[in-house]
């Protein structure tokens, strides 16, 4: 009976705070109010859980972290429609537009010109590894610069995924061995007081799976027969299997090192044995595919490990606290909340855990665990994790997007698209795009778009300081907002609504690659003489550029307060904070019709130089001194999976724009610039790219056809 109960409030938790969702590899919740929606159907309904007449749908709710590091400055949206470009409008033509004879030849390209006198602008596709490399030749050519938001959103990618590597190798990774050394000695300690109980098997088990993290780190060991056999499968991370620990189907995929940790063996240690304690989760009984109490009965032994001794406590916070700033809290529990869980139902296990044999303290301690609070994505997948992944939003709106809250059994939304998070945020031209496609044609599926659509209107503004990812998530949401009259005509069509939406979702592939440990995944099933004058352009989205210094701002004051910002650290920050800053106020500047200062002029004449910088200083330096230097900044990440394969974003080269832009002498000139390239592919089931081999890829030609709705601003 009690088993049945705990089964039945894990499904009312679960359907009360987020609405069933689909299988799923990424999420954690916060430590406040969870999201809302409407229940439904599992895909598998365990036999001991019961339902009632579903209750009204509720309205969803995007849940704020409470773990404050840092101060954030909240940069409200401009009204689209209201009319405050002051500048000139743009010509039909070419006619009069002044050219510089280095474009010329881009210009007779097919297309190129045409679509330029139609649309004010045009994208082509180009080969450039970096992206300084498009701001580069303009000093001694001549033409002038268009600073797009796709350079600033890659200058902060190259910054924050510095700092996290940085943050990674230099602070958690020691206290990472620390913490498992200490806890692989409690375990053993542990394994050994309960010798002889029914809860011997579940301690041999936990110390185990330590030996197992322990062994990924590279420290001295032995390991069991258990350890022995789920490494096997860790390091071949090939797809689906039963654990021989946890006992439970785990993807192994997620274990292949993949982002940013394969550029060292340190990153790659960090990574496995993370994922040993995060992708090995502890099911919850009622849940889909957990086999009964017994991970359950280990989590509860693994929790006490890490609470009941201070210093492991406190080293386990070292970890979590920090990357709960950068990415998000922990959606499925913490060992922390398990330990206070038992506190609260089953006291005396904490001291003596022979107690833990009796299901009946199991069940009771489970069943506090869950009234805490609910799990927001995936909840029909509860689980405890030793370091578990996170909550974020964007995995919420997908998970949210999937069957069952859309689609039939017979007809199941099984796989989602970047599409929807740009649609969540506010991009018609994304769910047109998706709805060319077949993908809106799920049952639900626009009632469910339109609720995230208000959960996310209705998120305050500073709730997107809450963590630096959120920062990140909201810099890009001006991207996919619509643009009226506040703007200049070229950005006011469909064309340049693509060029957005490209923009938006590049950033969001290099967020989701820089983050890919930690955020948790939906699943269903030059020289001193310049050569001519010219006016230089900044992109007009102050927005973008003043939410990106707001996210510097915030990751540099959350870091210094827990004293993990050095001097390194604190002054590409600081320069990172300048820069995004100039570009707003003269994109600011620009919309107003305010001619440019000549040394603001002067310093985007160079801002190649500048964005070079920004490269050379994120790359990463040997302990011989010598810089190891990414010479490609393509980059694929996974966001989710179902039974059709994983869903891939990736950026390519970087292309050339070409702007229609004033020069502040009643005529206009084009301006160039560079601009991401996105693609978005659907890869085997079980099967993971790395960055290497993603622009191997694209190497050898084989990259997949870029997504249909770029059309609009390609040539022709």
């Amino acid at each position: 009976m009690l088993r049945r109960a705990l089964a039945l409030a894990l499904l009312l938790a679960a359907t009360t705070a987020a609405g069933c969702t689909s299988d799923g590899e990424e999420a954690q919740p916060t430590e406040t109010a969870p999201p809302t929606t409407a229940p439904a159907t599992p895909e598998t309904a365990p036999e001991t859980v019961t339902t009632g007449p579903e209750p009204e749908p509720a309205a969803l709710a995007l849940p704020v972290s409470t773990l404050r590091f840092g101060a954030y400055t909240a940069v409200p949206a401009l009204d689209p429609d209201t009319p405050t470009y002051a500048g000139p409008a743009t010509p039909g033509s070419l006619e009069g537009v002044r050219v510089s004879a280095e474009l010329e030849p881009a210009l007779a390209e097919p297309g190129v010109a045409e679509a330029l006198a139609e649309r004010g602008f045009v994208v082509v596709p180009s080969d450039l590894r970096l992206f300084h490399f498009a701001y580069q030749g303009n000093v001694y050519q001549g033409w002038p610069v268009f600073v797009t938001t796709d350079a600033a959103y890659h200058a902060w990618h190259l910054v924050f995924d510095k700092l996290l590597r940085d943050l990674e190798q230099q602070v958690l990774l020691p206290r990472l061995e620390q913490l498992v050394t200490g806890l692989l000695e409690a375990a053993r300690a542990q394994t050994a007081d309960l010798a002889g109980t029914g809860a011997q098997d579940a301690a041999e088990r936990v110390e185990q799976l330590l030996q197992l993290a322990a062994a990924e780190l590279g420290l001295p060991g032995e390991l069991g027969p258990l350890a022995l056999a789920e490494r096997a499968l860790v390091e071949a991370h090939a797809g689906t299997e039963t654990s021989p620990l946890v006992g439970k189907e785990i993807d192994y995929s997620l274990f292949a090192p993949r982002g940013h940790y394969t550029r060292t063996g340190d990153l790659t240690r960090f990574f496995v044995a993370m994922s040993v304690l995060g992708q090995l989760d502890f099911c919850l009984p009622g849940t889909i595919g957990c086999p009964d109490l017994g991970p359950a009965r280990m989590a509860i032994l693994a929790s006490r490990l890490v609470a009941g001794d201070p210093e492991l406590a406190a080293l386990w916070q070292e970890i979590y606290e920090p990357t709960a700033f950068l990415v998000g809290l922990a959606d499925d529990y913490t060992p922390l909340e398990v330990a206070a869980a038992a506190a609260e139902a089953a006291p005396d296990t904490l001291a003596d855990p022979a107690g833990l044999a009796d299901d009946d303290a199991v069940e009771a301690v489970l069943a506090a665990l869950v009234e805490s609070r609910p799990v927001a994505i995936n909840p029909d997948r509860a689980s405890i994790r030793l370091m578990g992944t996170r909550f974020v939003v964007d995995s919420y709106i997908l998970d949210q997007l999937l069957y069952p809250n859309v689609g039939t059994e017979d007809e199941p939304r099984l796989l989602p698209s970047a599409l929807d998070v740009a649609a969540a945020l506010g991009s018609d031209f994304a769910y047109t795009a998706l709805a060319e496609t077949g993908g809106t044609d799920f049952e639900g599926y626009d009632e469910q778009l339109a609720a995230l659509e208000a959960a996310v209107a209705a998120r305050p503004a500073d709730a997107w300081g809450g963590t630096v990812y959120d920062a990140w998530l909201y810099a890009l949401a001006p991207s996919f907002a619509a643009r009226g009259e506040a703007y200049p005509d070229f950005m006011r069509g469909e064309a340049w609504a693509a060029k957005a939406l490209q923009a938006g979702l590049g950033s969001y592939a290099e967020l989701k690659h820089d983050t890919i440990l930690y955020a948790k995944q939906a699943v269903a099933e030059g020289g001193d003489e310049v050569s001519g004058p010219r006016r230089n352009w900044v992109e007009p989205e102050p927005v973008v550029f003043a939410r990106l210094a707001a996210a510097a701002e915030l990751t540099r004051g959350g870091l210094e307060s827990r004293g993990l910002l050095g001097e390194e650290q604190a002054g590409l920050l600081d320069r990172a904070g300048e820069l995004f800053a100039f570009l707003e106020r003269v994109a600011r500047d620009e919309l107003a019709g305010a001619p440019i200062s000549p040394e603001d002029n002067d310093r985007l004449t160079y801002i190649g130089g500048e964005l070079e910088a920004v490269y050379w200083n994120t790359m990463d330096r040997l302990a011989s001194g010598d810089i190891t230097a990414d010479e490609d900044a393509a980059i694929v990440a996974d966001i989710a999976s179902g039974p059709q394969g994983v869903l891939e974003l990736g950026t390519g080269r970087i292309d050339r724009i070409y702007v229609l832009v004033p020069d502040d002498e009643g005529g206009f000139q084009v301006a160039v610039g560079g601009v991401y390239s996105f693609y978005e592919l659907v890869g085997e089931p079980g099967e993971r790219l790395t960055d290497e081999a993603w622009r191997a890829r694209l190497d050898a030609g084989d990259a997949p056809a870029r997504p249909a709705w770029e059309a609009a601003f390609l040539p022709g």
